[in-house]
């Protein structure tokens, strides 16, 4: 009984073995990376996401408090999970966006940045607006799907005040 549980686990095991490496073996990077910046958001200064394959695919997230300080993380992504993020990407049609005119534009409202590129086009343009507008959100939504999969936060999104108050004795 033992055996055949341990042949069960071996051999899957030996599923996902072969199947990471058919996916390595399989993969073209063709110098792909998408990054998107937003300054001057209510949650941060900065956030940002930028997803590539230069050194293996992976999806790198950071974000910039008020003060300055900077929190990131870096994950490394399966050849399947970089391609299926990236035909999400493809699909809005990125080649041909240009900085947008359908943003709410408001004085402070926050930037969103975009920089783009495979071995065939490269693409910078600008939005400003409360959220990423369609079709802009098409490329903000799966990278932060992405980069938060299986993470927890980036940073402490409760305010230094807050936590004042909390620790300040009732009366």
């Amino acid at each position: 009984m033992r055996n055949a549980v341990l042949l069960i686990v071996l051999a899957a095991c030996g599923a996902r073995q072969k199947q990471a490496l058919a996916e390595q073996e399989d993969f073209q990077c063709k110098d792909r990376l998408i990054s998107y910046v937003v300054s001057g958001h209510m949650a941060a200064s900065e956030l940002g996401v930028q997803m590539d394959c230069a050194d293996g695919p992976k999806i790198k997230r950071w974000k910039v408090d008020k003060q300055g300080k900077r929190v990131d993380d870096v994950r490394v992504m399966t050849p399947g999970e970089f391609d299926k993020v990236w035909r999400e990407v493809d699909g809005t049609g990125w080649v041909n966006l240009k900085d947008c005119e359908n943003g709410t534009g408001g004085k402070h409202d926050p930037i969103y940045v975009f920089d783009i590129k495979d071995d065939q086009n490269k693409s910078s343009f600008q939005c400003q607006s409360q959220t990423a507008p369609y079709p802009y959100n098409g490329l903000v939504d799966p990278l932060d799907v992405a980069a938060q999969q299986g993470r927890p936060q980036l940073g402490d999104d409760e305010p230094a005040e807050a936590k004042a108050l909390e620790k300040k004795p009732k009366k």
